[in-house]
């Protein structure tokens, strides 16, 4: 069997990995990753936002860790949150002992006497699960920042991603004693060089697999196979795997009816920029990342490159990226890169996180495809797509042909569970049998 994988990201590389078939990865781009990437600017290495290695599942965090091999680091998370000029332990209910005794008891008691109903959106769970104080002070303008959504036209599919804190922690943070929430997020791993992309090139096992600047334009049946072309070369295979967005996907096949068409144009996500920042001194080392919920600063999330790695950065500096979401049509989707970067450098100068003189290297990335937003209507737009392509016998693989906000270690999981039913009857190519 030869199989074709469109997408050369996560999903796409760790299935190529798992499958015993013949394979071959179609990337557009000149190297494969997708947004676990990393890129180099002044020295600084700096990844698509956060990308760290952790799971609840351990023996697939151990299998990931040892893609890593000896280029592995063990970290311990060092989160925290800027809320009303302070500063919290990560996640919120686990640090509400700093807070204003009014704050504390709002909190408090919003958890334990919760009169919210079983929940039919996402707003509504946060409040049924957390209660009145931790809904308004944190989990609601926080996700708004993410989402640029109203919270109650999301689904709650993904939520279970989303432990329930236990009483007794939330009583503890309320008393200040110290609490760590979920221990499989305490620590994470992380490549010690090369930034997260390292990840990727640990799961590339033959590179004459992935074929590069690839951008494949049209998919249709010829006889048994599956004719894949860029508008000049074809390519056959006996199975196609899609990772790409579905708004993609339904564009490759020539036949695709206009209602598919429509219903993969309505799923909505939100795109990506990031504003990588250097500076000339080692101030940004002593934490892993920073959550701001305050709706006037752009900026949802703040991570510091030379904590996951000190071969971040050079010697004597340090680094952060800022994450910024929006989707054409928000103030942020077109405005310049020179003045996002101006704006989010002195919006973090004015609480605290960076002071602007020491900055010496700042650049902007954006990426059209970053977080897909559960709505209320892609559900029933997903399955009709997942039916259309899976009656063709052609798999959606990944956060984006899956249309589901998955993990890393999601991914992964998927890509295995996919790859065993391919290799189920597949025997091995040659070129694999040693390995």
């Amino acid at each position: 069997m030869r199989v074709g994988i469109v997408g050369g990201g996560l999903a796409g590389i760790s299935l190529s990995r798992f499958l015993r078939a013949e394979v071959e990865v179609l990337e557009k781009e000149d190297r494969p990753g997708g947004l676990c990437r990393t890129f180099q600017k002044d020295g600084f290495a700096y990844d698509v936002g956060g990308h760290i290695l952790f799971s609840a599942q351990a023996e697939l965090l151990e299998r990931l860790r040892g893609v890593l091999g000896e280029n592995v680091l063990r970290r311990r998370r060092y989160n925290e949150i800027l809320f009303q000029g302070r500063t919290l332990k990560y996640p919120f209910e686990n640090g509400i002992g700093v807070l204003d005794k009014q704050d504390i008891y709002e909190c408090l008691i919003g958890y334990l006497v919760n009169p919210h109903p079983e929940p039919h959106n996402f707003r509504e769970w946060i409040y049924h699960t957390f209660g009145d104080g931790f809904a308004q002070k944190y989990l609601v303008p926080y996700n708004e920042k993410i989402w640029k959504t109203p919270l109650d036209e999301m689904d709650t599919r993904w939520v279970a991603r989303v432990p329930k804190p236990p009483v007794e922690d939330i009583v503890k943070s309320a008393l200040g004693m110290e609490t760590e929430g979920n221990l499989h997020q305490l620590h994470f791993f992380y490549p010690a060089t090369g930034g997260i992309e390292s990840l990727i090139r640990g799961l590339v096992d033959n590179p004459a697999t992935v074929c590069t600047g690839f951008q494949v334009r049209r998919i249709e049946k010829q006889g048994d196979l599956w004719a894949v072309s860029d508008g000049s070369v074809i390519k056959h295979y006996d199975r196609v795997v899609l990772t790409v967005p579905l708004r993609e996907a339904v564009s490759l096949f020539p036949d695709t009816p206009d209602s598919l068409v429509a219903a993969a144009s309505a799923l909505t996500i939100n795109s990506v920029r990031l504003v990588n920042v250097g500076v000339d001194n080692p101030s940004l080392l002593a934490r892993s990342a920073v959550y701001i919920p305050t709706p006037s600063i752009c900026t949802h999330r703040v991570c510091f490159m030379g904590y996951f790695s000190p071969h971040n950065v050079p010697a004597g500096r340090s680094s952060l990226t800022a994450e910024i979401t929006c989707r054409p049509g928000h103030e942020l989707h077109a405005v310049s890169d020179d003045a996002l970067a101006e704006r989010v450098v002195g919006e973090l100068h004015e609480v605290g996180v960076v002071n602007r003189r020491d900055v010496v290297s700042a650049e902007v990335r954006s990426f059209p495809y970053g977080y897909v937003v559960p709505d209320a209507r892609s559900e029933a737009r997903v399955q009709a797509l997942r039916d259309y392509f899976g009656g063709m016998g052609i798999e959606l693989h990944g956060r984006f042909a899956e249309h589901e906000y998955l993990n890393m270690d999601e991914v992964v999981a998927r890509s295995l569970a996919l790859a065993e039913r391919f290799n189920q009857g597949c025997d091995e190519p040659p070129s694999r049998r040693s390995q």
